[in-house]
Order: structure tokens, then sequence, then C-alpha cells
């Protein structure tokens, strides 16, 4: 047997390892690492210019766009790079941090192999919930209605990956607002249609959500049928901001009228669509969704697209310098007032990041631009420009006619800004295309209201860095998706009839790139900015808040002033 003196050691080593354990276990237990945010939200305002904010700010309340320039990062010199602004690329770009060069939305819709195809895909998915059949071949209607045509991953692709529980979500008005900047395989992508829904892109595996169902059931649109639109201000204080009420070339919208008040009746929400009322019923569907799906209610991130589409439909109708834009706008700020409030009620202030920018600007009015001194503003026709050039090469080139004699066509079509030849009439003749090409551009650029003309052949090679028109106009090339001639206006020109109404974006101007980013989040000081930045930062900037890799093709890094 062993002496105490022998055991002493034993003992010692016994009491050692004993208070260690003891004291360990006394310690608090470390929680999993909490992540950088629970939520993250980007929200999008259709065609807000990104003057608007200085523009107006006078007027808005402390707690909407004033608390995310006051507490968040706010850049003032945030354009995009590339030159087709519209609602298809810009969506395509802001969260895979791309250009349509690469992530292949060249526009809402194109022509590819000879066919016309909508950015959000074919006609061949069905809408969910159901639309009434066609009464001639009693089928369902089919519609674009996927994600199948973006060929970059988005940062809602990558928390998918990355994050296995993590949950997507994406709502507008508009399909393609939902369903570009959400990826390819989201939790759900919704949008109006008279009803909020989806397509069976998304819900053939699981159906359309009862929460959403319930919505439409309730008749939350009909809330603002029939209510009329009026200013929130008195009349004078958007004279002295906006100009006048009612200026030429403005239009009616939805049987709207062209001064307020402006009615919302009608058998369908179209008019309630176009007016500050279908931000209103957007919000009210995201609030929804946050509450259904219990967004950010745990350690998992996730993440809301909310794209907000009337400010579009308004703009496109009265112009940014009419009463309706400001109204919109000063509208606007009230809905990211209401939708703080909630955001910070729900998730908590400090636990998630919201994102607000545009998709892109818009130009003004033709006929507002000439009476403050643009003499050089004008409607630019595209089937005018069509049947000139189209007279000037059969003209110019000999070609084999037909048997009844008459040449055919060598312009295919003009879907704004591409040119497309006819293969079939450069096949017959053996013209190169390139020769067509370079002497359709040549002419064009001679056009009135062109500014110029770019062939495949200058776009597919080198572009000089001093070139900046040039150079967004590669970024906007996917040669598979756009024509044989690419043509940019002169500043201030739309294609538009000469007799039209209402106005336009998608040129490489500042009016159409130059665009808000707000940002606001943990660890963000608040403050402006003027470095300059893009909307495609946004990628880099919600993979780190969501701590995940960025998208493979995400090309735009976090501005190094925020911080």
């Amino acid at each position: 047997m062993r002496s105490a003196a022998a055991l002493a050691p034993v003992a010692a080593l016994f009491a050692l390892v004993t208070g260690i354990a003891l004291y360990a276990l006394s310690r608090p237990v470390p929680a999993a690492p909490e992540p950088k945010v629970r939520l993250a939200v980007l929200v999008v305002f259709d065609q807000m210019r990104g003057d608007y904010l200085a523009r107006w700010g006078a007027h808005f309340g402390p707690n909407g766009f004033n608390r995310l320039t006051r507490d968040g990062a706010w850049f003032t010199n945030c354009h995009y790079p590339y030159a087709t602004t519209t609602t298809g690329p810009g969506h395509a770009s802001m969260l895979t941090g791309t250009a349509p060069g690469t992530h292949g939305i060249v526009n809402n819709s194109w022509v590819e192999n000879g066919k016309v195809l909508n950015c959000t895909g074919p006609a061949r998915y069905r809408l969910d919930p159901p639309q009434p059949r066609d009464p001639k071949t009693k089928e369902e209607p089919r519609s674009p209605g996927a994600p199948e045509l973006l060929l970059s991953e988005t940062v809602a692709d990558v928390l998918k990956r990355e994050k296995k529980r993590a949950k997507v979500f994406g709502v507008s008005l508009k399909d393609r607002s939902a369903i570009l900047p959400t990826g390819q395989r989201p939790d759900g992508a919704f949008w109006y249609f008279g009803a909020f829904g989806t397509s069976d892109y998304y819900t053939r595996t699981r159906g359309l959500p009862l929460w959403v169902e319930r919505f439409n059931a309730a008749r939350v649109a009909d809330r603002w049928l029939g209510k009329p639109w009026d200013r929130l201000h008195p009349r004078s204080l958007y004279n002295d901001c906006a100009g006048p009420d009612e200026s030429p070339g403005e239009g009616k919208g939805a049987g709207q009228g062209t001064t307020f008040p402006h009615p919302t009746n009608g058998p369908t929400h179209a008019a309630v669509v176009n007016s500050p009322f279908g931000n209103e019923l957007l919000l009210e569907f995201a609030k929804t969704c946050v509450r259904e799906e219990r967004l950010g209610a745990d350690t998992v991130p996730d993440l809301l697209v909310i794209s907000f589409s009337s400010n579009d439909g308004i703009g496109h109708t009265w112009g940014p310098d009419s009463h309706e834009v400001m109204d919109v706008t000063l509208r606007s700020d009230a809905i990211v007032a209401d939708l703080l409030a909630f955001l910070d009620g729900r998730v908590g202030p400090g636990r998630y990041l919201l994102g607000l920018t545009a998709d892109h600007g818009v130009c003004p009015l033709p006929e507002v631009s000439r009476a403050k001194g643009e003499a050089g503003a004008l409607r630019v026709d595209p089937v005018e420009l069509q049947k000139e050039l189209d007279a000037h090469l059969t003209a110019l080139f000999p070609q084999s006619k037909p048997a009844d004699g008459k040449p055919a066509a060598w312009v295919e079509g003009f879907s704004f800004p591409w040119v497309h030849l006819r293969p079939s009439v450069l096949k017959a003749n053996g013209i190169p295309r390139e020769v067509v090409a370079a002497e359709a551009a040549r002419f064009l650029a001679t056009r009135t209201g062109v500014a110029r003309a770019f062939t495949r052949a200058e776009l597919t090679g080198p572009v000089p860095a001093s070139d900046e028109i040039g150079t967004m106009m590669k970024r906007s090339f996917y040669p598979a998706r756009c024509g044989d001639v690419g043509v940019v206006l002169k500043p201030y020109c739309i294609p538009s009839t000469r007799i039209g109404t209402g106005t336009t974006h998608g040129a490489p101007y500042p009016y159409d790139t130059h665009v808000p980013l707000l940002v606001y989040g943990p660890g963000i000081r608040g403050g402006t900015r003027d470095e300059r930045t893009t909307p495609q930062a946004l990628a880099s900037i919600f993979a780190k808040w969501l701590d995940v890799s960025r998208p493979k093709d995400a090309g735009f890094p976090i501005p190094t002033t925020l911080d």
C-alpha cells in the first residue's frame, strides 16, 4: 500500500484538473457568433434620379430619406457605368455586381435568333395564381417569369449556397424587378398582375404560400381604388420646387389626366399602380412577407428585395420636372420611414442592413428641355429611322430581287438601341455583314438627333479608355443578344414618335445613369460621401454584411469611404 506521501502528487494533480474543470464549467458557454446582420434589405425605387434627394430633401420628414442620409452612408456620386439604362439591366446588375455585357440582361427585351425575348425568359410558364383561360384556345395564358436568362450569380445565389437555411424573397409590382436580383432559386419572387403572385417556375414544387392567397383574398388593393390622388402639400410649393403643374408633352396615364387631382377609377388597378398608392400596396405586401416568413428572426441571415415600381410609371407619364414626380418622391420618403420603423420593431436596430438605390434615372420631357434652352432636345422616331436606313441601304447596295421584282428590306428590325440586319438578304447578295453594318452606322450617325452609332465589330474589339460613351456601350454589349449596330441619341433626345407624350430612359447620360445610393446598418458611419461609385457595389457590400463570398462576376468593390 502506497504511503500518503507517495500519493500526494497524484492528489495535487487531481485537484488541479478538477479545479480547471470546475472553473471552465462556471464560465458562461460562448454563444454562436452573431451574424453581421440578420436581414439584408435591398430597396429599389424604379426611376428615382440621383438629384431628387437633394432637390426636394428640405421637404422630407426626419425619419425616411433623411434618417438614411444622416445615420447611414449617402453616396451622392453614384452612376451606372453602362449605356442601356433600363429596368431589366439595372435590377440584374445590383446584386451580381457586374454589367449587361457579362450578366447578359441587355435590356427589358431583345431580339435573339430572330425572336423577341423578354428579360425574364420565354413565355412558357403559367402564372400562379392562375389567370382566366383564353376563350379561343381554352388554355391558361403563358408568360415569362423566370431568371433563366440571367448569366451571372447574385448575392442571393451565394447566400443560399453558403447559408443553407437562409431565406431569399423578392417583391415588386413588376416581374423583372422581383425576379432578377433574387437569382436562380429564391424562396419566392412575387409581382402584381391584378393580384400578387408568381410563376410556376417557383411554385411547381412547393405551391403558392397560403399567406399570399390570404393577402389576395383580403383585396387589399381595393383600399385605394377610387381614391383621388392629390398633392401632399399646397400647389405653390410644387410650383416653386418642380415647375408648372401642366407642361407640353405630358401624358395622361391610366385615364388619369394631366393635372391634379388624378382619379384611380377603372375596372382594374392600373391607375392605382400608376400612382403613389401602388407603392403603399407593395409596402403592405412586403411587411406581410417579413412577418409570415419570419425574415430576420434567427441567427441565419436572410435577404429581401423590395422594388417600388410606381415611381417609374409616374415619371414616364408626367416627366421628372412635374408635380407628380415631386409628390411621389415625397410620398416615397414616407414609405421609407414606415419601412424603417417596421424593421426596427420586427428585426431590431443594428440587426439589419438596408441598401437603397434605383435602376436608372430619366430624361426630361423634350418639350420641357427645349423651353429651358436645350434646342436640340427632340423626339426621335425609331420607325422613321429604320425606314430612312433601309431606303439608303437599298439604294446603295445592288441586290438579287425576288420573283415579284420588289427588293427585300435590308433591316429586319430596330429594337432600340439595336439595329438588326436581315440575314437572308445579306446571304442572298453575298455582301459581308460587316460592310453593310459599317455603312449603316455611318448613315445613322448623320441623322437628326443621333450622336453616335457603333458596329458589332467596334464593340467586340478594344475601345479606348478615353472614349467614355464607347466604353459604356461595350459594357452593354453581349454579342448573342445585341444587334449589328447600336445607336446613341444626342443628349435630351428620346426614342419616341414625334407627336408622342411622356418620356423615357436608356441613355448613357447623367440624367439616366445618376441614381441614389444609401447604405444603412451596423458599423456604418453616417454622412455624405462624394466618392464615385456604382449600384453594382451593393453586391460586395451585401456579401460582406451577410458574411458570404462575393458573387463570382462582381467587379465593383466596396467604396473606400464606407465604414
